[in-house]
């Protein structure tokens, strides 16, 4: 078992809410983009640079690796922010598992901390610090819960509602191994104001993509 993670920090936090709390067309989402703190992309637009230039939803911020989620129409919907990677070996011989050698394939800078002895409490932990950071800066979570296939270790969320927006901790696949790794990670997503926020999978599925708001 294997972890590598970033503690979330307040930078981070005020990044995700200036973009709560901002539209997401082209323009307000750059001018957004730059109040976060952020750097502009290559081209100078949050928008041409994934959609228009790359096709491409992830862009390199510092310490993290931002991915802006956008609907068929090129509208963004969402935005995601890993914070930790956790690998639990299915191989009984640790030292013969070529896939925790490489753990981790990659982190987005080397301010990451990797702990090759880590457990899944140790994952959970890293969560729990960060539903802590957040709880200070954003007050308490409209909704704490866990979500996951009932035969494994179920995965933590955490939401907060901010206006037409939600902003989420949770854990989940890490898409971007294929899902050889857990992670978890800050969202701030599209949902109506006046919306249910869906619990359990039903929350989890919104997250990836699949999943559609409750009245």
């Amino acid at each position: 078992m294997a972890l590598a993670w970033h503690p979330i920090t307040p930078a981070l936090v005020s990044a995700v809410t200036t973009l709560a709390d901002s539209p997401w067309d082209r323009d307000a989402l750059d001018a957004a983009w730059l109040r976060s703190g952020w750097p502009a992309p290559p081209g100078g637009s949050v928008i041409g640079r994934v959609i228009d230039d790359l096709k491409d939803p992830r862009l390199a911020v510092g310490d993290w690796d931002v991915d802006v989620r956008w609907s068929d129409d090129d509208e963004v919907t969402g935005f995601a922010v890993a914070f930790a990677l956790f690998y639990e070996s299915d191989d009984e011989d640790a030292d013969d598992d070529p896939d925790l050698d490489e753990f981790p394939q990659h982190t987005p800078s080397d301010q990451w901390e990797v702990d090759k002895s880590a457990d899944r409490e140790q994952f959970d932990a890293v969560w729990q610090e960060a539903l802590e950071t957040l709880t200070e800066h954003l007050g308490e979570p409209e909704v704490v819960g866990e979500h996951g296939d009932e035969d494994e270790d179920d995965w933590h969320n955490a939401v907060w509602r901010a206006g037409s927006r939600l902003v989420v901790l949770a854990q989940g696949e890490d898409f971007s191994s294929y899902s050889l790794y857990d992670q978890a990670g800050l969202y701030v997503l599209d949902f109506p104001a006046e919306s249910r926020i869906p619990r359990g999978d039903g929350l989890y599925e919104l997250l990836v993509g699949d999943g559609e708001d409750e009245d």
